[in-house]
């Protein structure tokens, strides 16, 4: 059977994006890197070694020989010759280069391996990695610095994959930094995992990207902040989120109650009757105050206050009115929306 392309396109994602190879001695001739060994012990093992022998085939018998290959790292991928083999628990192969994952860290792999990467011992055979194909996929994207995003990982692979970051090596706030990659990609499942992401940051000390994440939590009703997540933001991180939310929300009580500036009193208008001016807006602000929320909208605002000019003979007290509505605008879009 003739064998798939190296670049061609990925499984969906539950499957972690692999070339088939229906014949594995296909395969081997693929590798460059694997000597010639019988049909029926094609590649030696590491990491437990599990017996080759397997039950007795009649000779007709269709033996499957099916084997997955990341998509990604294949043999010879990324420019590079591939002496290192890892097989995810869910049986996919991925070929990489032992120098470039130890140009990142000294300590690549040594939590699973019990042994320094380059060791001879680990070429040529394949290391079992027990976590899946998605989580190692994304493990081996940060050690070659390429974005995993093609694939459109799910928030909750992001998170598992950089919650196991230590076993192979990698300490998350080295890794994901402002304006890298994986903090690009972390940051797009914001608008619906906000408080997940605000949480990972906490726990991992992830200073810009819980600030970003803090903007998308205005709305969040803090009511609702489950134990877990609490815990796992930790209380600075908190108690920074609390504070923002009290401080918008007592920013906009300062804002909006002081009333209109009257202007100087003329025939048709004077400071009695610019009193009512002040009265109602008074009653709008109360009105705003009391329904005060850190995401309240600017367009509310301004709806809200505007509807107070309907009730206006003179053109001054409009003229004051739309000024003092633009100035609490400007004042509110001003004030601080992230931690």
């Amino acid at each position: 059977m003739e064998t798939p392309p190296y670049d061609s396109p990925g499984m969906p994602w539950d499957s972690e994006p692999t070339h088939i190879y229906k014949d594995i001695s296909q395969l081997d001739q693929d590798l460059g890197l694997i000597s010639t060994l019988e049909l029926s012990h094609p590649l030696d093992y590491l990491f437990p070694s599990p017996t080759m022998a397997g039950p007795a085939h009649k000779p007709d018998e269709v033996v499957d020989k099916t084997v997955s290959v990341s998509s990604v790292f294949f043999p010879g991928a990324q420019n590079a010759v591939s002496d290192t083999i890892f097989r995810s628990s869910d049986a996919v192969l991925f070929y990489v280069n032992s120098q470039i994952l130890l140009r990142v860290t000294d300590k690549a792999f040594r939590p699973i391996l019990l042994g320094h990467l380059g060791n001879k011992v680990f070429r040529d055979n394949i290391i079992d990695i027990p976590d899946d194909s998605a989580i190692l996929n994304i493990v081996l994207h940060v050690f070659y610095d390429l974005s995993p995003a093609k694939h459109s990982p799910p928030f909750n692979v992001l998170e598992n994959a950089i919650g196991r970051m230590p076993v192979y090596g990698l300490v998350p706030s080295e890794c994901i930094t402002p304006g890298g990659t994986l903090s690009a990609l972390l940051l797009s499942h914001a608008p619906v995992h906000g408080i997940s992401l605000y949480a990972l940051a906490g726990l991992h000390g992830l200073n810009d990207l819980g600030e970003k994440a803090s903007a998308h939590l205005l709305s969040y009703t803090l009511s609702d902040l489950t134990d877990d997540l609490a815990r796992k933001m930790g209380a600075r991180y908190l108690r920074r989120l609390m504070s923002l939310h009290l401080t918008r929300v007592e920013e906009l009580k300062r804002i909006i109650l002081r009333p209109p500036h009257p202007h100087p009193p003329t025939p048709e208008c004077d400071f009695v009757d610019q009193k009512k001016l002040s009265r109602a807006w008074a009653l709008a602000a109360s009105y705003l105050a009391w329904d005060s929320r850190p995401d309240l909208s600017a367009h509310t605002i301004q709806s809200t206050l505007s509807t107070l000019g309907e009730h206006l003979g003179c053109e001054q007290c409009k003229n004051v009115l739309r000024g003092r509505i633009k100035e609490v605008i400007i004042h509110w879009v001003n004030v601080k929306r992230t931690i």
